[in-house]
């Protein structure tokens, strides 16, 4: 899978921040589909940090392209049995967290956690 960060906006929230602040972001994802043949799907994707209270607002777009049998595209689609996300989302998560994880260390405010997909799922 291939993840292309195409925007990045960063914003701190409250002159109270700290990064010793609680670390209680939610995650807000938006996905579509952009093209589709019968061996890639293109997405777009959107990731919005926020946190409670609010100190500050991360978030991340581009677009995520899977290559692959049919089959094996639908399977990265697919929420698996535990309720967990779908492993084309715990991807781009993964991929775009480094990147999170500096803007949040730049505004001196909490860290994302790098497990947020599982710890909120």
């Amino acid at each position: 899978m291939n993840v292309l960060i195409e925007r990045i906006d960063a914003a701190r929230l409250s002159d109270k921040a700290s990064e010793n602040s609680p670390q209680n972001y939610s995650l807000n994802v938006s996905m579509s589909e952009r093209d589709r043949t019968s061996e890639s799907l293109v997405l777009t994707f959107a990731l919005e940090l926020t946190n409670q209270p609010q100190l500050a607002r991360l978030a991340i777009s581009g677009i995520a392209t899977l290559t692959g049998t049919k089959d094996e595209i639908q399977s990265a689609l697919a929420t698996p049995e535990d309720k967990g996300p779908p492993m084309v989302l715990t991807v781009i998560y993964e991929r775009s967290y480094g990147l999170l994880y500096l803007l949040a260390s730049s505004l001196k405010v909490p860290r994302p956690l790098p497990n947020l997909l599982k710890a909120s799922g």
